[in-house]
């Protein structure tokens, strides 16, 4: 392939990446929306019968971070001297992070049951996620392969004549 080819060819993956990105960022809104519409948290994707994916509502629990962190210094110093260097190690950040159970808002060390007010809690956004069955992704490649479904058609907005 010569230069310009390779740029042609590279010029309209592209297109079809940004393409793709915005269809599959607007398809994940109205999935979003139409299962929070019928009140799921999934649905199965099949292609001529065989189950190709679950696509997933995935709602994250809120995660803990640090509001002050000399408090957060000075506690785990006072109960693991040995995690101190200048701060706390990022690893053992995350352990104790990880640990740090959501009480009405109230972060809690489960192990004492110390309120550690030096933590809050943020809600993290739903999203969703595809994870394909065993071979999913082999059936839709070789239905784009054979023509049964075509790029320009899944990027589109028009309803699907795709049978389950």
């Amino acid at each position: 392939m010569n230069l310009r080819e390779l740029a042609l060819r590279l010029s309209a993956i592209t297109v079809i990446a940004d393409a793709a990105k915005e269809a599959k960022d607007r398809l994940r809104d109205e999935f979003a929306q139409a299962l929070n519409a019928v009140g799921a948290d999934a649905a199965k994707a099949a292609l001529n019968g065989t189950e190709v994916a679950k696509v997933s509502l995935v709602s994250p629990k809120p995660s803990a971070s640090v509001l002050n962190e000399q408090a957060l210094t000075n506690w785990v110093k006072a109960n693991w001297e040995t995690e101190i260097v200048e701060s706390v190690r990022d690893s053992f950040r995350k352990v104790i992070l990880d640990k740090i159970e959501n009480n009405n808002g109230v972060a809690v060390y489960p192990e004492t049951g110390e309120v550690l007010d030096f933590i809050s809690f943020k809600q993290r956004e739903s999203y969703v996620s595809t994870r394909f069955a065993t071979g999913g992704r082999e059936v839709i490649l070789e239905a784009f392969a054979n023509g049964e479904l075509s790029p320009s058609v899944m990027l589109s907005e028009e309803p699907l004549a795709v049978t389950n």
